[in-house]
């Protein structure tokens, strides 16, 4: 079984996701304590943008710009 102290460190890749919401508005708000905070919360859908890259120590690369949400698919 190979250990991780065997490894060539140039050889490890790390794969990450984010994802950004195009919302207009925050879940949250600030107040007067036992006070109703008013706001407006849009109860349509909003588009989403997912970002995917890999990267080891010397570079990033197979980036990927989609539309929707990622999963593991």
């Amino acid at each position: 079984m190979l250990k991780l102290n065997q490894i060539d460190n140039k050889s490890i890749v790390y794969v990450d996701e984010a994802g950004i919401d195009n919302l207009p508005d925050y879940p949250y708000g600030y107040g007067v304590k036992g006070k109703r905070v008013p706001g407006m919360k849009s109860g349509k859908r909003t588009e989403r943008v997912s970002w995917i890259a890999a990267i080891n120590q010397e570079k990033m690369f197979a980036p990927l710009t989609f539309v929707g949400s990622c999963n593991r698919v």
